[in-house]
This record gives C-alpha cells, sequence and structure tokens, in this order.
C-alpha cells in the first residue's frame, strides 16, 4: 500500500508562510494517526476510490424511489435556494477576479447654456474616457481573488452535500413509510386472527367448554389490537405528509410509496479505502473555508504593504457633434500614485491579525469534519454488522412463532390448550412487527453509511467493469445495425 502520507485526509496543517502563493497544499496536510489506525484495522485497501456517484439508490432495487428522488431535487425550496447561493457565489468570484484588471469607464455629456444673450443658448458636448488600474504588486488582490474561488467551491460542495443529505432523507423517509405501510396491513391481519379466535372462544362458550374468562380476555386483546390498528394508521399518515413536504407537496398523505423494504443481499466490501471520505462534500467545503481562510490572512498581511496603481483620463469638449471627435480638442493626463498605510488606529494590525485567527480556526474546524466523518463511519459500521444479526434472530424467532401460532389455535378449538397459552403465542405477530422495524433500521443505516462515504463504494475497478460492458453493448448494437 501506498504510503498514508500521500493522501489528501489530516486532521493536522503545518503553519504556512504569509506570502506563499497557496496558503495550503496537499504535501501540508499530513495523514494523522486516526488515518493510520484505518489502514491498521483492516478497512483500508489499495483500492483508488472514484468521484461520487449515485449508484447507492439503484442498489436499494426500487425504481419509485429512484423517480421520486429526482422528483424532490427538482421541486424541494431548501435545495433549490441552496442552488441559487451556489451561482451567487460563483458570480462573486468573479467580481473578485475582475478587481485583477484595469477598470475603464466612458462618459459623455450634453448640456445647454447662454452666456450673453438667453435667447441664444449653445451646446456643449463632452466625452471622456476614465481608466484606473491597481496593480497587484504583492499579490494582495490575487489573494482576495483566490479566497473567492474557494468560497465558490464551498458553495458547489455544499450543494453537493444538500444533494446528497436530501436524497438520503427522502430515502429514509421512503422506507419509514413503507415500514408504516406495512405495519399497517399485520395490524389488520392482527386484528382479523383475534377476531378468528373470539369466534371460537365464544362457540366454546356457548356449547359450555370454556368460562367466560376466556371469551372475555380474548375480546380484550381484539380491542387493544384494534386501538394499535389506529396508532397505525395515524403513523403512517404522519410518515406520508412528511414525505410530501420533502417534495414541496400539500401534506395531504396521499402518496403511495410503491415497493417492499428490500433485503440488502450486497454486503459492504472487506476493505474500505480511506480515500473514500475525500469525495465527502462537506470535507470538501471544509478544505475550501481553510483555502479561503488562508487567502484572506493573505490578503489582510499584504493590505499593510505599498499599494501601487496609476489612472488616465482623455476629455474632449465641443459645441457640435462635428468636432467631438476632433484630435485637436482632446487633452489627457496619466497619474501614477503609490499610497502607504501610515496611521489608521491599528484598524489594518488588528485586521490582521483576526483573519489569522481565522485561519487557525478553519485548521481546527477541517480536523474536526474529518474526525466527525470517521466517527460517522465507525458508527454504521458497527450497527450493520449489529443489525444484520438482529434481523437474521428475528427472522427465525418471526417464523417460529407464526408456526406456533397456527398449532395454538387449532390445540384450543380443540381444548387441548388454555387461553393464555393461545395468547401467548400471538408472539408471532409482535415478531413479525420487529422483523419490519429491524429491515427498515438496517436500510436506513445503509443509507447513513452511504451518506457518510460520500457516495457509493464504487472503485475504479467497478467503474472499468461498467465501462467495458457499455462498450460491448454498444458495439454489439453497431455490428447489428451493420448487418
Amino acid at each position: 500500500m501506498k504510503s498514508a502520507k500521500y493522501l489528501v485526509l489530516s486532521v493536522f496543517v503545518i503553519t504556512l508562510a504569509s506570502c506563499a502563493a497557496v496558503p495550503v497544499t496537499d504535501k501540508n496536510l499530513p495523514v494523522p494517526a486516526i488515518a493510520a489506525h484505518w489502514s491498521a484495522s483492516g478497512k483500508s485497501s489499495d483500492t483508488v476510490p472514484t468521484k461520487v456517484r449515485d449508484g447507492w439508490l439503484k442498489d436499494l432495487k426500487v425504481t419509485a424511489l429512484s423517480h421520486f428522488v429526482a422528483e424532490v431535487l427538482k421541486n424541494n425550496p431548501g435545495f433549490q435556494a441552496q442552488l441559487h447561493r451556489m451561482k451567487a457565489a460563483g458570480f462573486n468570484a468573479r467580481i473578485a477576479r475582475g478587481n485583477l484588471y484595469p477598470a475603464i469607464n466612458a462618459g459623455f455629456g450634453d448640456s445647454r447654456r447662454s452666456i450673453k444673450n438667453p435667447f441664444i443658448p449653445s451646446n456643449n458636448l463632452s466625452l471622456g474616457l476614465d481608466v484606473r488600474w491597481e496593480i497587484d504588486v504583492w499579490g494582495r488582490l490575487s489573494a482576495q481573488s483566490g479566497a473567492a474561488e474557494e468560497n465558490y467551491v464551498v458553495a458547489r460542495s455544499d450543494l453537493a452535500g444538500a444533494r446528497l443529505s436530501l436524497a438520503a432523507q427522502v430515502a429514509k423517509r421512503w422506507f419509514d413509510v413503507m415500514e408504516a405501510r406495512d405495519q399497517v396491513a399485520l395490524a389488520h391481519k392482527t386484528v382479523r386472527s383475534f377476531e378468528r379466535s373470539v369466534s371460537i372462544a365464544r362457540a366454546r362458550f356457548n356449547r359450555g367448554l370454556s368460562s367466560g374468562l376466556d371469551l372475555r380476555l380474548i375480546i380484550s386483546n381484539l380491542e387493544d389490537a384494534r386501538a394499535r390498528l389506529s396508532q397505525r394508521q395515524d403513523q403512517l399518515g404522519q410518515q406520508k405528509r412528511r414525505l410530501e413536504i420533502l417534495a414541496g407537496r400539500y401534506p395531504a398523505a396521499k402518496i403511495i410509496a410503491t415497493g417492499k423494504i428490500p433485503d440488502l443481499t450486497k454486503n459492504i466490501p472487506a476493505g474500505l479505502p480511506v480515500s473514500l471520505l475525500e469525495r465527502r462534500p462537506d470535507l470538501q467545503a471544509a478544505k475550501a473555508k481553510l483555502l479561503a481562510a488562508g487567502y484572506n490572512s493573505q490578503a489582510a498581511d499584504k493590505a499593510l504593504l505599498p499599494r501601487f496603481s496609476f489612472s488616465a483620463n482623455a476629455n474632449n469638449a465641443a459645441t457640435g457633434f462635428d468636432s467631438i471627435l476632433k484630435f485637436q480638442n482632446i487633452f489627457w493626463n496619466l497619474l501614477f500614485n503609490m499610497t502607504q498605510p501610515v496611521f489608521q488606529g491599528g484598524k489594518l494590525h488588528y485586521a490582521a491579525k483576526a483573519k489569522r485567527e481565522l485561519f487557525e480556526a478553519a485548521k481546527l474546524d477541517f480536523a474536526n469534519t474529518v474526525l466527525t466523518a470517521f466517527r460517522e463511519v465507525e458508527d454504521t459500521l458497527a450497527s450493520e454488522g449489529a443489525l444484520k444479526e438482529q434481523e437474521q434472530h428475528t427472522r427465525i424467532a418471526a417464523e417460529k412463532a407464526v408456526n406456533a401460532e397456527k398449532v395454538a389455535l387449532d390445540q384450543y378449538s380443540r381444548g387441548l390448550i388454555k387461553v393464555s397459552v393461545l395468547l401467548q403465542s400471538r408472539q408471532s405477530l409482535v415478531q413479525q412487527s420487529k422483523l419490519l422495524l429491524v429491515k427498515r433500521q438496517r436500510i436506513n443505516n445503509r443509507i447513513t453509511l452511504y451518506l457518510a462515504l460520500g457516495g457509493d463504494f464504487a472503485t475504479k475497478k467497478d467503474i472499468a467493469e461498467t465501462t467495458s460492458k457499455i462498450r460491448a453493448s454498444k458495439a454489439d448494437t453497431n455490428r447489428g445495425k451493420t448487418l
């Protein structure tokens, strides 16, 4: 494996010279001990990840969900607002870049006045050109432009993060609705099961084969099941309204989340590269903020140095349009200027100190983002194993409980067991409810893992195989057209 020092991730950033053209580079981001621990623990591999992909949606195998996510990204007000902020940041970067170039303004004026005879006014036309340019000797303007460019990167990364986060939130809400829908169906099944039990108990009571206590106990359980059904229906409505709000729809609880909660057959790869985390939008944004803070610190330091600029203007005045462009009427001047701050109450000095402190804070923010990324991945990986085991055991428990319930109902109808044993056998319905819950929790945890990694598990090998299949398919298509 390549040495971890070449990875981009880092929690520590070394002190940089204020005159450096770029305040932070990848070489200035050595990998900390936590990344080395990740590699040593077997969770890293030599596989180099590709850029962020949305393959995780396809892994969930719910086509309707993929279409709904596209609708949400198009209609969600919060995401669209983030898109406009990103565009604004891009325009601001262009504004800052424009400060590096000369500013040229043209002016035209027309006036009428009378000096001697008020009834014979004269026209006065003026045409002028003004050029002003601050020469970026020390790189102060370049640093400001660099900060604006990095702020644009921050905005783009925030947009990518909002997109990924919103898609993950929608997917989770979708499966929440699925689980709530299945829980309602199971609650209906529970009510019908208790209704059958009530019929059997009433028939036995009418024949004198059981006491009224059996009938009352089963009726009590039936009413409790009906109450839970009402609760489940209310929960389903709430989940639907939450999902509709994300899509910018009126929360009328009319949406239908089609499909079923899928079984996760695709396991997490044994070796997850550390560099997968580099594509996380929040990590990219934190790095860009660090760069922007470094550029701002440079610009503040260089504001203490002399500024060099020149201005030039040319003007022409005439009484008519026919003579306004004659060169003999043009007069011009050129001015070279140098200004050096002498005394401003320490404002520039303290501004430079403030920017340096913000630069240091940005280093720590970047470090905290990296640590948070590792924690989130570790949490989801640990939960993945635990939830997988829970699902396996709960599935077995549900299957055994279903069989036990069928036997218990048959034996109670023949008077072979007591009503308490029959009621205890209803645990099958409880286990089925737990199984739905655990499956939904595992799906949502897998989505959280995709979110923590900044995308799916795609690697260069995966992309190469997919590309080769696409090319082969296109070749077959073209061969068919030729034939």
